[in-house]
């Protein structure tokens, strides 16, 4: 065999192998990353989406920032019962605001958590419908610290009674809420939780107030505190971004969002949220 055969062999046969090696990924695969190209093109036309969580104490301010989007469609879930009046109040009942209790309570006057969880979800799914249909609007989950208290009920579901719960019985408890803060969490559109302040200790000492999401934080694109404070008799709201994962820029910006005077009282909110721009 001459040198001119055997590197002719040689190439056909590295050919060969080369050819072999090549993985065919099948038809299912290559439909897969054709949808993923179509999704991704999607993602870089929107605007970082607004998942934000608003805390603080009763009554300063959180439902008014919640509330405070003009231009869009707000779907309200209220486990707090606390929305409605400042709906009333202060939007004229607009029906461009929509909010829904969904609590549900027995002959005994507790509350049905598995109906009022029913409730919710069904809720939750209207509204996805209706971005599907083409709506753009804000969805605010009112009460999250409530919501999740009630939730107990799945363990122990007569309150009246003191009961002994075992570690893993909180499980239930835990993947009840979860559920439905990420159904929350996976509509498509902005999302607003909102929930109450409580202390946080070190060495049985009161040092300061965190949020009550149970640990379901870290999932926020934002964060902001309500506070509010008196200053020569005139009590103050403000409202401090505490995070963001969208503006770090504006991390640390603390608003007035009322002040004046009775009867003289202005509502400020926080423009920058309501331009969607933090």
């Amino acid at each position: 065999m001459s040198w001119t055969t055997e590197n002719k062999g040689d190439a056909v046969k590295a050919e060969k192998i080369a050819h072999a090696e090549e993985i065919d990924f099948g038809k299912e695969q290559e439909e897969w990353n054709k949808q993923y190209a179509k999704k991704f093109l999607k993602k870089k036309d929107k605007r970082a989406r607004l998942v934000l969580g608003i805390w603080g104490k009763p009554k300063t301010g959180k439902t008014g920032l919640s509330l405070d989007f003009p231009d869009k469609p707000i779907y309200v879930l209220d486990w707090d019962r606390g929305v409605e009046s400042t709906w009333r109040e202060h939007h004229d009942s607009t029906d461009r605001i929509q909010i829904h209790c969904p609590i549900n309570r027995d002959k005994r006057n507790v509350i049905d958590i598995n109906k009022s969880e029913k409730d919710s979800l069904m809720f939750i799914n209207m509204v996805r419908q209706r971005i599907q249909e083409g709506e753009d609007p804000v969805f605010v989950f009112d009460g999250v610290d409530t919501y999740f208290n009630s939730c107990l009920l799945k363990v122990n579901n007569d309150p009246t009674k003191v009961t002994k719960v075992m570690p893993w019985q909180y499980g239930e408890r835990n993947k009840t809420f979860n559920f439905m803060m990420e159904a929350v969490y996976s509509l498509n559109c902005d999302v607003i939780y909102i929930t109450h302040e409580k202390e946080q200790y070190i060495d049985n000492t009161v040092v300061g107030f965190v949020p009550a999401w149970q640990d379901w934080g870290g999932k926020l694109e934002q964060e902001i505190r309500c506070y509010s404070r008196e200053d020569k008799g005139e009590l103050k709201y403000f409202a401090k971004l505490i995070g963001s994962r969208t503006k770090g820029n504006l991390v640390g910006t603390t608003w007035t969002t009322r002040d004046g005077k009775p009867p003289n009282v202005v509502w400020h909110g926080i423009t920058e949220l309501r331009d969607g721009a933090i």
